[in-house]
């Protein structure tokens, strides 16, 4: 019987498709995940630059949406799990995805109020569950810095926060 353990990370590469180099740690909204807008909750398919969306720092334009199909190592997180009033649905991340914390779990990671995470070190294979690879379409929204958007009830990083993890991965 394995301990449920937080921060077990699947280390196989990705293989990414259309011929984009394979072991691509990619990121980005699962098609059909619903970003807050200046015009409310929306799916993320929809988004294009120059809209604004609601991050920590306030309301910014984005620069570019990158849509990319790829395979890619996914996470799937039950609605309720990461606090009592965060995530209203279950959402479906990629395992590379920044996840913003800052309940008990930034303290237990990274020893401070406020820590990035990527979704894999989430894993805890009850109400975080890795569902391993799977094609997915993402979303790689980017603003003109990186940012922390609101999405499917997380706090998630733009593309361009993707490695600014602190967390070191278990052995």
């Amino acid at each position: 019987m394995k301990p449920k353990t937080v921060g077990r990370v699947d280390n196989r590469r990705c293989p990414v498709r259309d011929g984009a180099l394979e072991g691509a740690r990619f990121t980005g909204l699962v098609s059909g995940a619903r970003i807050l807008t200046l015009k409310g909750e929306r799916p993320v398919d929809g988004l294009r630059a120059g809209e604004r969306v609601l991050t920590r720092e306030g309301a910014v334009p984005v620069t570019r949406v990158e849509v990319v199909s790829v395979v890619a190592p996914t996470v799937y997180i039950i609605a309720g799990s990461l606090g009592h009033c965060r995530l209203e649905r279950d959402a479906l991340l990629t395992a590379h995805q920044t996840v913003h914390l800052r309940d008990w779990r930034a303290p237990a990671f990274c020893g401070t109020r406020n820590a990035f995470v990527e979704a894999a070190q989430l894993v805890d294979g009850e109400f975080v569950r890795s569902l391993g690879q799977q094609v997915v379409t993402l979303h790689r929204v980017f603003c003109a810095t990186p940012q922390v958007l609101y999405a499917d009830g997380l706090e998630l990083g733009t593309a361009d926060t993707a490695g600014v993890a602190r967390v070191s991965r278990a052995s």
